[in-house]
Order: C-alpha cells, then structure tokens, then sequence
C-alpha cells in the first residue's frame, strides 16, 4: 500500500510539472527565428526592478545579436518547490538562483552540471581562484556555482514607535529588546507591537535569528572548528523570544505570516522591532516601501558586556546551471556571464541592491549607493565568513532544526527550550558520526578562521 502510495504522490508530482509547463514549450520550441531563449529563475524579488531593465538591455542589444533572449522568472515562497517540480519533469530552466540547503541533493541527482562543462565555464571559474569553499561552492572537486554578494546581518528599529513610547535608549542586548517589546506593546492599545515572526518561511529561523547571533555564540548553528554542531549556544535569544511571546509583545498572528507578509507588517509601522539581512535594504526601499521612520542598529548581544565573537556574514551565491543546458550550452554561458558580470554588479551596488563579493564591482560604480539603511549593513569592519554545515550530508532522526525553531514558537513543546535544543545537539551530533571522516573533514575551518572580536 505504501508503495503504491509512493507512485501515486510521484505522479501526481510529474504530472503537477507538466502541466505547469504547459504552454512554457520544450528548448527546441522556444527555438523561433533563430532566437534561443534561456530560461532563469530566481526568488530575488527586491532587485526585479532593475534586473528587469538590464534583461531588457541585452535582449535588445547583445542578445540580440547573439541569438538570445532571456525570459526571466521571479517566484515567491514556492521557489523551492516549484523548482524541484521543474527538474524531476526535465522542464528545469537553464539556470536557477542557487539554493544552499538542498543544492548538494540536486548534484547528486544530476540535476546541475559543473561550471567548466559549458564552453568557456573554466576562465570564468579562474577569476574566483583561491576563494572557492567546498560544499558551498565546490562539489564532489567539481565548481557549480560562484559567489555573487556578501550578505550581512543587523536589527532593524521603528524609531517612531521607540519616540512614542518614550524609550531613549535603543536595545543593545536581547533582554532590553524584550523589555522595550513589552513596553511598546503595552503603550500601543492593540494597534502597535514591539517583535514580529513568520512562521510560514522556515528559512527566517536561520536568517534572522540563528545566523545573525553567531556573533555571540562563534558559529551559525554547526562549529566549523570542532565539527559538531551547537544549537544550545542560541539557547539565550530562542528564550528572549518566547520571553516576548508569552508577555504578548509579538504581533498576533504570526504563526501563519511567511516573510514578506512578516516584513509588510513592519513596513506599515505596525511593528518596533524586526531582525534584518543587507538585502532587507531593498525591501524596505522598494518592495514594502516602508512608512515608518527606521534604523538599523548592531544584533543585540546576549550580554550587557557585548557580543564577543566577529559578525557573521554570509558569501551568497547566485546561479547554478542544469542539465537542460547541455541543449544550449554556449547561450547559456553567455547569459550566466551576463548575469554575473562587473557591470551589472556595480548597477546593483550604486541602488545599494547588494554588498558586491568583488571588489572589481565597487571599482566600476559611478556613485556610492545612497539607500536608506546600506551604509550601516554594509559597515562590518570585523567579520568571519559563514562556513557550510553538513546538514544535507545526515540523516537526521526527527524534525529538523529550522522546523524544530518554529514548533518552540508556535508552543509545540511541553519542555522548555533548552531542553529541546540540547536534545537537537545530541541527534544531530550522532547523525555525525555516521558520515565518513573525509566527508565530515571537508567542512573544517581554515587555521586562519579567527573568529574572536580584536
């Protein structure tokens, strides 16, 4: 019965692709008046603007005169899946934006294809020499994607909703932000709140809470240096906020917001308080143009004496390539260049859309990016590179950390959260000690990866 179940959801998974695809025409359809086109999709909507308008640019001009057009899509929250659907059917588009926790499970089923597979694949790698990382980068020896930006982490403040509350001082631990929450909530008569979460976007939990407090517990949630994981070190800010949860300073409702909806909120002015990433510029600039007078400030620290490790940040890639490309290989390499170039990069720089990864970007800028909020996401005089961690490499024995963040949240365990994160260590460190040794030695840090503040 399970089996024929199993068939069944398969299926019905094939089917749901081929009917998504229908009408989008295989690669040899798309084939009309010696124009190819090349199929990206992403979920990068805070830049659609104005990559749309460089799009345009190439179809009119270089693409134009190489035979190409790009037809690019922009998904929301179901980017993931709606992928996954695509390269189980072979109807994958050429080239995708990169997702890092399930990317590794996409190589192994032959879904992407290395870089240097495509017609000058190996002198576009060679700019990148020296500063490629396995399992982040590298796969099975092999490169299949590159870094794009540098993402970083902050808190983001209404400061109207701090005025009108009369709170001076703006939180610089966890505790203050959970005393200021309170506070606002209290003074906002069910209208205003002091915290925000959404639930609905497993992703958030790492974004915006586990990664941005490495800078007080040394690691994002696996310890590069020890190889093992530590989720109980995040203990501190898991229990601010439940603290906030249970004094009822966050936003009602928040089980079933994903993160645009979560960010909308704030935007509107409804919210004090939300963590951030440098991409959050964009939004709150041109996606949820915000309506409130905001500031980023530093992550609170989880104690008054300050966070003692450097600030995490994050070398984010942007695109990979499938295996339909093999059809179309020379025009896909020209329009993975495009979308990788300087010159497009130091667009995005001048809009404060991205932190560039080269400097050769920043250099190319004809004016330094002017949005509001960029200037102190982008101030991170020390910092330490977020390494990958081996989560796609176990099997893990019940629900996954992201999805075990969001259950203590939504008040799904009768323990309290420390016991649940230690509990969370002691199965994935024993998933650990199943993969092999030259496996788990992959994801040791550098001697170099210092990663206390000076």
């Amino acid at each position: 019965m399970k089996k024929l179940l199993g068939g069944f959801i398969v299926l019905c998974l094939l089917l749901q692709g081929a009917l998504l695809f229908a009408g989008g025409g295989s690669q040899q359809q798309s084939k009309q008046g010696g124009v190819t086109k090349i199929r990206v999709w992403s979920d990068n909507a805070h830049e659609r603007t104005l990559r749309d308008a460089q799009i345009a640019r190439f179809n009119a001009g270089r693409g134009k005169e190489l035979g190409i057009e790009i037809e690019y899509t922009v998904y929301g929250t179901n980017f993931t899946d709606a992928l996954k659907i695509a390269l189980q059917a072979g109807e994958a588009p050429e080239l995708f934006r990169q997702d890092g926790k399930v990317f590794s499970d996409f190589v192994n089923a032959g879904y992407a294809v290395p870089l240097t597979e495509l017609p000058g694949g190996q002198a576009v790698v060679d700019q990148y020499k020296g500063e490629l990382i396995p399992n982040l980068h590298i796969f099975n020896g092999d490169v299949y994607t590159l870094p794009y930006n540098v993402t970083t982490y902050k808190f983001i403040i209404n400061k109207d909703l701090f005025d009108a509350a009369g709170i001076t001082k703006y939180p610089t631990t966890w505790a203050e932000v959970r005393g200021a929450a309170k506070t606002i909530t209290e003074k906002g008569n069910g209208q205003y709140y002091g915290f925000i979460l959404g639930l609905q976007s497993p992703w958030t939990m790492t974004t915006y809470i586990l990664f941005p407090n490495g800078t007080n517990t040394g690691s994002g949630v696996f310890d590069n240096e020890k190889l093992q994981y530590n989720f109980s070190a995040h203990a501190p800010v898991i229990e601010s906020i439940m603290g906030m949860i249970n004094d009822g300073s966050v936003f009602p409702g928040y089980e079933g917001l994903d993160a645009d909806q979560m960010r909308a909120q704030f935007a509107e002015g409804r919210v004090a308080m939300i963590p951030g990433a440098s991409f959050d510029v964009a939004v709150y600039n041109e996606q949820f143009p915000a309506s409130c007078n905001w500031l980023v400030i530093d992550v609170p620290a989880y104690t008054p004496s300050g966070s003692p490790y450097k600030e995490i940040v994050q070398a984010t890639n942007l695109l990979a390539v499938s295996s339909t490309a093999r059809k179309n290989p020379e025009k896909t390499m020209e329009v993975f260049k495009f979308f990788y170039s300087d010159e497009n990069l130091a667009e995005m720089y001048e809009e404060g859309l991205y932190i560039p990864y080269r400097s050769q970007a920043v250099a190319l800028a004809k004016k330094q990016p002017a949005a509001k909020g960029y200037a102190e996401f982008a101030n991170v005089p020390q910092k330490i590179l977020l390494l990958p961690s081996p989560d796609s490499d176990i099997t893990i024995e019940g629900l996954v950390y992201r999805e075990v963040v969001i259950r203590i949240f939504a008040k799904g365990y009768r323990e309290d959260p420390a016991t649940v994160l230690a509990d969370m260590d002691r199965r994935y460190n024993t998933a650990l000690r199943q993969l092999s040794s030259t496996v788990l030695e992959s994801y040791r840090a550098g001697a170099d990866r210092v990663i206390r503040r000076q």
